[in-house]
């Protein structure tokens, strides 16, 4: 319904765009793990903890890194297997919680592309302290959204005015048709105090069947800025905050690339 996230129905969707859309979605997702190789140009052991679909996990591990993913979608899971099946890639792929990972020291580098989306102070605590943990001496948590070059109150807030005022309150945000089945996108946008709702309900046709409507809603939070997760993160005992910036060639901006460091033993 409105007002929850339902990440299985999300990917469900998704794959099936994914069957009707020209975009090469590897390639456009492909820059960081470019960045990320010319950071560690050795084969470390990384943790893609949002593996998603699959497509940061299959490049990640053509790159180079000797890579384990996780998701708590079973959808998810499941297509990013195929994905690395495709690929020919032998990887690993399980169910967990961040906050309790329950891998003590065994990654050099954890990739995390969706911290910012979690809301509540203590479940960042918590998935923060999961990764800690998890993490080798030395190892490194690569997240987003925070910048390092932009660490003043109010800097998430800013962004999301920006966001509010360029993007589309209402849309058609895809339409494809597979055989007799099409399915249609629409998104309603809605904004917060701190946060900017898009309502997604999906219509989804096939032959004379009667048409079927599903909904979600998926909530950009804000907080999670450098002014925000930076103490968080030193609360915790992460040292060596840093943020790191490269171009994105197929979207045309530049974008950083966050770490915190677990101490060196």
């Amino acid at each position: 319904m409105l007002g929850q996230m339902d990440w299985d129905a999300y990917w469900r969707f998704e794959r099936f765009r994914r069957r009707c859309d020209p975009l090469d979605f590897r390639k456009w997702k492909s820059d960081s793990q470019r960045a990320l190789k010319g950071l560690y140009p050795g084969a470390p052991r990384l943790l893609d903890s949002t593996a998603g679909l699959g497509d940061h996990t299959v490049n990640l591990a053509e790159a180079g890194f000797r890579v384990e993913a996780c998701d708590r979608s079973p959808v998810a899971r499941e297509a990013t297997r195929e994905a690395l099946a495709e690929a020919g890639l032998d990887v690993p792929v399980f169910d967990a919680e961040w906050a309790a990972l329950d891998r003590p020291g065994r990654y050099d580098v954890i990739f995390n592309d969706a911290l910012h989306w979690i809301e509540d102070p203590d479940a960042l605590r918590a998935a923060l302290r999961g990764f800690f943990d998890a993490l080798t001496p030395g190892g490194a948590l690569v997240f987003f959204f925070a910048d390092a070059a932009k660490p003043h109150a109010g800097y998430g807030l800013e962004l999301m005015e920006w966001d509010w005022a360029h993007m589309e309150h209402e849309r058609v945000a895809w339409e494809h048709t597979l055989g007799e089945r099409t399915v249609t996108l629409s998104v309603l946008a809605e904004r917060h105090a701190t946060t900017l709702d898009e309502h997604h309900v999906y219509l989804d046709r096939e032959g004379d069947a009667p048409p079927r409507a599903s909904a979600l809603t998926m909530t950009r939070i804000y907080r999670w800025d450098w002014h925000g997760i930076a103490p968080l993160l030193a609360e915790l005992g992460y040292v060596d905050l840093r943020s790191d910036h490269f171009e994105n060639t197929a979207k045309g901006y530049t974008f950083a690339m966050s770490r915190a460091f677990k101490p060196s033993a």
